[in-house]
């Protein structure tokens, strides 16, 4: 369940990414991925507000909350 503070609790963080420079080199991916705790961490900053802004972020259209 979301918590109504938790967007000012936790601060926005992204994921690291490979430097152009290096990406030229291979075709795998060029974004980190985060660890399961900066994964829980990020997800508890949803509040459930009911009208998820959030879901705008999403490159590939995925109904966040749900």
């Amino acid at each position: 369940m979301g918590s109504p503070t938790g967007f000012l609790d936790f601060e926005r963080t992204l994921p690291g990414r490979e430097s152009p420079a290096e990406r030229v080199k291979h075709f795998r991916e060029f974004e980190e991925r985060f660890t399961p705790e900066a994964l829980h961490g990020q997800a508890a900053r949803c509040m459930n507000c009911g009208t998820p802004f959030c879901q705008h972020g999403c490159p590939l259209g995925n109904v966040i909350p749900e």
